[in-house]
C-alpha cells in the first residue's frame, strides 16, 4: 500500500461490538462524501481498539483531500464538503459521541465536536499577506479567478485574483510563484492562526533552483571564510 495514505476517522464512545452495522454504514457514507474523490478512496479496515473507520486514498490526492476536510472544519464555506461535515457531527450528537481524524503527512488532528458545541473563532485580522508555492490550479469565470497553490504538500485554494492578472499568472502554471494582497486571518479558540482567504493584487515568479546550486553561488560571492560559515549555518538550518 505504499502508494496510498490512511485517513482514520476515530469515533470516541462506542466499540466495534456495540455499534450497529446500519449506523456504522451511515457514518461511512458521509465520511466518503466529506473526503470527496470517491472513486479513489477505499475502505481498509475497522480497527478493534475503537470504532476507527480507516480509509485509504491515492497519495497524489492527499493534497486535495486534506485541505477539503480542513476547510469544512474551519470555515464551512465549501457547500460540497460542508453538508457531510454537518451530518457527521449531527449523527455524533445524536449518539452522544465525538470523533477525531489525524491528517496524513503532518498529523494535524481534525476534531469533530459532535455533542460538544463547536466554538466559533474568536478573532479575525485583515492584513497584507504574501504566500508562495507551486501554481497547480487556476479556474473560474468573471472578474475574480480562484487560484490554488501547493504549499508544503497541501493545496491552498483560499486565494483569488482579478481576471486581468490571472491571464498572466496562468503562464506560470506548475511553476513556483509568490502572490500578495489583502489577507484575512482567523484565530480559533486554540489560539491557532490560519489564512481564511487572500485577495491577491500582485504576483511574481520564483526561482526554483536547487538549494545546492544556490549555496554554490553564495560561495563565489562571499569571502572564503564568511561564505563557508554562512553555507554551514544554512545547511544546519535545513537539517533542523
Amino acid at each position: 500500500m505504499s502508494d496510498f495514505l490512511e485517513y482514520s476517522f476515530r469515533i470516541i464512545g462506542p466499540k466495534p461490538e456495540t455499534i450497529g452495522m446500519s449506523r456504522l454504514a451511515v457514518y461511512m457514507l458521509e465520511l466518503a462524501k466529506l473526503m470527496g474523490a470517491t472513486e479513489n478512496v477505499h475502505f481498509k479496515e475497522l480497527r478493534d481498539e475503537s470504532v476507527s473507520i480507516v480509509a485509504v486514498a491515492d497519495a497524489e490526492l492527499v493534497a486535495v483531500i486534506s485541505p477539503r476536510i480542513r476547510e469544512a472544519a474551519q470555515n464551512d464555506n465549501d457547500a460540497d464538503a460542508s453538508s457531510p461535515w454537518r451530518k457527521l457531527n449531527e449523527y455524533l450528537a445524536e449518539d452522544g459521541w465525538t470523533a477525531e481524524m489525524p491528517l496524513p503527512k503532518d498529523g494535524e488532528l481534525i476534531s469533530f465536536p459532535g455533542a460538544t458545541k463547536a466554538s466559533k473563532p474568536i478573532r479575525i485580522v485583515n492584513q497584507h499577506t504574501s504566500v508562495q508555492g507551486r501554481l497547480i490550479r487556476i479556474e473560474g469565470a468573471g472578474d475574480k479567478i480562484k487560484v490554488g497553490l501547493e504549499i508544503d504538500g497541501d493545496l491552498n485554494a483560499r486565494i483569488s485574483i482579478d481576471s486581468i492578472h490571472a491571464i498572466s499568472l496562468a503562464k506560470l502554471f506548475h511553476q513556483f510563484v509568490r502572490v500578495s494582497g489583502d489577507g484575512k486571518w482567523r484565530r480559533d479558540t486554540a489560539g491557532k492562526w490560519f489564512l481564511d482567504n487572500l485577495a491577491a493584487t500582485s504576483f511574481e515568479a520564483l526561482d526554483d533552483e536547487p538549494l545546492a546550486d544556490t549555496l554554490g553561488k553564495l560561495r563565489e560571492i562571499l569571502p572564503d571564510e564568511g561564505g563557508e560559515n554562512l553555507v554551514k549555518a544554512l545547511s544546519e538550518l535545513r537539517r533542523a
